[in-house]
This record gives structure tokens, sequence and C-alpha cells, in this order.
């Protein structure tokens, strides 16, 4: 994959395949993971792991779960350092393959229908299987809480084919689970054992990404007590039992239309005020060159919505620091995340003294320690006066490198702020006369390049990489682009 968000390293053990779920699990929420993706990248997790423990001639020690995007698609991979599967090679790709698990009992068959896309891939170093996650689902994602059973059948049955649906019989159950996931309403019944809807509701928006989730109660009680508080409780809607299908349709797509309109008319009134305090942004294409010490570098951006973001810095001993970001999301969210995040960048950057990897672990601590989805992609370089240069990669597409070949740096710690310290390190290289390095967002290329294009790139002058990697078609019309290319200065 060539942008990886989430990539951690676990010791390979039947007692710890327990524990790889559990941290997929904790960091789902950071990740805006859906529910139902999570619990199957969990399950061909554990799958595969165990198959990796029971059938390799060489177990492997240890193994590295990555997530990340690649072609508008994401991607998890699972690599091993066992000996490899060449059997297994073969049968991944077999049309065959449901059949195989019972006679083998490596249980493919689960992950091939969980996952039917993938690719598995051996090299002296370690074997990698690569899954392509299916799109997220367009529909609305409701949670539905009643204490009668038949009620659940009769409103799941009416629901399933227009919206994702979390079920419970138990309110404390639906509030865990609202607690580290995201819907876009609930569907309760108004009176519930041990708890009624009122009360779920006010502990449902105590929770903080849930403070404006719309509420719509059912209740075969209509009295006018009943009526009288329920009204007073400033809900979403009430219907009364039993359940009409199409006025039951009905209600919830005008609930959810208002709400996404409220919503909207709430970000364009707080996106104004953000105008003037967001990150500094060009109004069109901008393409500007600076001599930073040793290094030359062109940089073009195109900023639309929000988004990307380049700072630079000397520091005293005659080197420079320099960081290309990229919020991900769109939105109030993005610019105020945005904000945050670019502040405390810029506030750790006023130390004369920080290092690059300083630099790393005290935003990781932070974001960390906010424990808030400041999903932030970074880019972080430190040029030397000797041409070295250290790069960290958080969660950036792979920069490229050119020099007598052309290659991807697959160097990436993944988002900063998922762990409470990140496990790799800097990549170190130099860059002579005639090199060139290359770093984007994914606004301007989401797959590694090709073979061919790499040719193209190494045939040409230093100072024209730039613009041939600029003048690509944009992958996503809508995002932001950002590129920059070092060069040494003449």
């Amino acid at each position: 994959m060539n942008q990886v968000l989430f990539q951690r390293q676990f010791a390979l053990s039947y007692e710890n395949i327990a524990n790889i779920r559990r941290v997929l699990d904790v960091k789902a929420q950071a990740l805006l993971l859906a529910p139902d993706l999570i619990q199957n990248i969990k399950l061909v997790c554990s799958e595969y792991c165990a198959n990796l423990l029971d059938h390799q001639q060489v177990a492997a020690t240890h193994c590295t779960i990555s997530y990340g995007k690649s072609t508008g698609h994401y991607r998890l991979s699972i690599a091993d350092n066992g000996s490899p599967w060449p059997a297994q090679a073969q049968h991944l790709a077999s049309a065959d393959l449901p059949e195989l698990p019972a006679e083998s009992g490596m249980g493919l068959a689960i992950i091939r229908a969980i996952f039917p896309d993938f690719c598995y891939d051996i090299t002296p170093e370690q074997n990698t299987i690569v899954f392509t996650l299916p799109q997220p689902s367009p529909q609305k994602h409701l949670v539905i809480v009643d204490d009668s059973r038949s009620q659940l059948a009769t409103l799941t049955s009416y629901l399933e084919q227009d919206y994702q649906l979390s079920i419970f019989s138990h309110a404390g159950d639906a509030l865990r689970w609202l607690q580290n996931n995201r819907c876009d309403l609930v569907l309760t019944d108004l009176w519930m054992p041990n708890i009624n809807g009122l009360e779920f509701r006010r502990s449902v928006a105590n929770i903080r990404h849930h403070r404006l989730l719309p509420f719509v109660f059912l209740s075969g009680d209509t009295v006018s007590e009943t009526m009288s508080a329920v009204t007073l409780s400033g809900i979403d809607d009430f219907l009364s039992k039993p359940i009409d299908k199409w006025r039951l349709l009905q209600v919830l797509e005008r609930v959810l239309k208002r709400h996404t309109n409220l919503l909207n008319a709430f970000e364009d009134n707080l996106l104004q005020q953000f105008e003037h305090t967001a990150i500094p942004r060009a109004e069109a294409t901008t393409t500007t060159t600076l001599t930073l010490g040793n290094f030359r570098l062109q940089l073009s951006r195109e900023p639309e919505i929000s988004g990307d973001f380049f700072i630079h810095q000397p520091r005293p001993d005659g080197s420079t620091m320099v960081i290309l970001g990229d919020l991900m999301g769109h939105g109030i969210i993005a610019k105020a995340n945005g904000g945050i995040s670019y502040g405390v960048i810029l506030g750790l950057l006023q130390d004369p003294d920080i290092t690059p990897e300083q630099f790393c672990r005290r935003l990781n601590q932070y974001l960390y320690q906010a424990q808030a989805n400041n999903l932030v992609c970074l880019l972080v370089l430190h040029l030397a006066t000797d041409n070295l240069i250290t790069l960290y990669n958080a969660g950036m597409p792979k920069p490229i490198h050119c020099a007598s070949s052309c290659h991807h740096i697959h160097q990436s710690t993944g988002l900063l702020g998922l762990f409470e310290s990140p496990q790799s390190g800097g990549y170190r290289m130099k860059l002579d006369k005639g090199h060139s390095l290359h770093g984007y967002s994914d606004g301007l290329l989401e797959a590694v390049l090709t073979e061919r294009e790499r040719q193209d790139m190494v045939l040409m002058p230093s100072n024209e990489r730039h613009q041939y990697l600029w003048q690509r078609t944009p992958q996503n019309h809508e995002d932001d682009r950002a590129l920059f290319t070092l060069t040494c200065s003449p």
C-alpha cells in the first residue's frame, strides 16, 4: 500500500492473538472504522495468525499488521517472518479455494469469504498477504434498542434493506457500544427494564461524539402525561406501537434529513469563523522555490477545501526542518482538528534544539494523551548541512527517491497518536547532485508509480521531475494536492 495509516508489530503466539484483537478494537474509533468492518478485520487477523502458528514449517515469531490506502482503496496487510507457504500462494489464487479448508483445516474459506480480494507475496525477508477492503456502505447506520425480541425482529425486517443496523435488547449494552462507535440515529423503546428511554438518551448525550445524535422513541404508552414528558425532553420524534412500516420509514427519513441540514448549517456558520484563523492557504495553485541550506525545494499546492499544509523551520546549526501535512477529512472537523494540530506543531518547533525524533515523539505524546480523532498525516524531514536527510513518515504516501533508479521509500510509522510510542524510527539518506526526493499528499498520487513512470523519471533532468509529477491528473478532484521536490542547490 502506498499510504500506511496504522502499522504495528506483534509477537506471534496463541496467547497474544487475543491481544491483537483487543488492540485493533481499541484503535478502530481513531481510524474511523465501521463496527462491521473492524469485526471482520479482527476475525481475519486472528484466523490468519492462528494459521501461521499451526501450519508454517518454521513458525513466525512476529507479524506486522498494517492498514492504509492504495489506488483509491483501503487495504489490510499481514506480514510475517516465518517460512514461506508456496502451496498457500497457489491455493489463494485457486478458484476452488472455498473447498480447500475442509481438506486442509487451514480455515482459508473464512478469510476468503470475508475479504475475497487479496494477494499473497513471498520475498526473502517476509511473507505478506494484502486484502483489499470493501468500500464503505453509503447507508445510514441505526442503533435499535428494545427489550422485546419480537419487536426487534419486526423492526429489523422493516429496516435491514435500507439501513445498517446494530441491534440491542439491553440499553446498557447499547450505551457501551456507543461509547466506542458511531451511528446516525437511535431508535429506542421508551419504557425498558432498569432505564427508560429518556434516561438512556441523557446518558448517550454525555458521550462527546454523540451530543447531537438524533433519537426517535417507540412506545405503546400514549397517555397525556407520557406525551408531555416526551415533548418537553426535546426528542426528534415519537412513534406509537404497533409500528407501521411506511410511517416508520417516513419519520426516519425526515429526522435524518433535518439533522443533516442542521449540521450543515452549523458547519457553514463555523467555517466562516475559521477562515481568519485556519492554516494559511493559497486561493489557487501556487508553485514556489526555496533555498534551504544546500538544498533547493520546489513546492506546489492546490488547496480547495481543507487539509494540506507545509512548514519549513531553520535550525541554529544551519540545518532545516521540513514538514508536509495532510489533515484527513473535510468540513468543520478537519478545520478544527487542523487548527489544533497545526498550532501544536508550530509550538514544538519553537524549541531550537528539538530533533526530528524528539518532535515526532512529543507530537505523538500530545495526540495520544488528547485521545481525540486528530487524524493528521505528516512527513517530517531534517535537512543537514552535509546533504544528509532524515525522514519520518507518519501516515503520508510513500516519498519517491530518484537517483540512478527511482523507488518509493517504504519506511512508515502509521499515524501519530495511536500508541504511546511509535515503533519504527527514521530513514536516512544522502541526496547527491542530480538526485531528487519527492513528497506529496494523496490528492496527487494514491498508488505507487508504475515501472515505466519510474524509468521515465530517471531519464529526466532533476529539475523537470517536479513538473512531471504535478501534471498528473488528480486522483480525487475534491481533495487537496501538495508536492515538494528536493534537489541539491546548483
